[in-house]
């Protein structure tokens, strides 16, 4: 039994986002603080070693990257339209965690990143998928009725 494009793009998103969304989520004991000076926000985070900020970068990164690959597999969505939502998403999330109060850092700078991480992921799957796509048909020549067939 084979599974259609639009079922997998919809399982892939929400198996993929989903873990993300529940981390992003979990509650801590630190005090809520906002960060919307997303220039300061990215600078603390790469200068805060190496370790730390490939963990910080690549998860921001991969928070939205799911739906990136497989939305557009399930709705009509360009680069941009995956972008642009994921960013949405992605405010939608920072604003719950300072409104839950959950000890976490409301950034701007996440915003951007999970966008980025949507879009590069949309288009890197633009490309991958490209080559599944069948050609599509050569169509027959027209002939008028009565002319003898290009073939002969």
């Amino acid at each position: 039994m084979a599974i259609d494009r639009r079922r997998l793009g919809l399982i892939g998103t929400v198996a993929g986002t989903a873990p993300w969304v529940v981390m992003i989520l979990w509650p801590t004991s630190a005090p809520r603080r906002i960060n919307l000076d997303p220039v300061r926000g990215l600078a603390g985070v790469l200068t805060s070693g190496p370790r730390d900020a490939i963990i910080q970068m690549g998860g921001n990164l991969a928070v939205f990257a799911a739906f990136g690959v497989f939305g557009p597999m399930r709705w009509r969505l360009g680069v941009w339209a995956v972008t642009g939502l994921a960013a949405l998403g992605s405010a939608v999330l920072e604003t719950l965690q300072y409104v839950l109060d959950l000890g976490r850092v409301t950034a701007l700078d996440d915003v951007l990143v999970n966008a980025a991480g949507a879009g590069i992921a949309a288009l890197l799957a633009r490309r991958w998928r490209r080559p599944l796509r069948r050609p599509a048909p050569v169509p027959a020549p027209r002939t008028e009725p009565g002319t003898p067939s290009p073939s002969r």
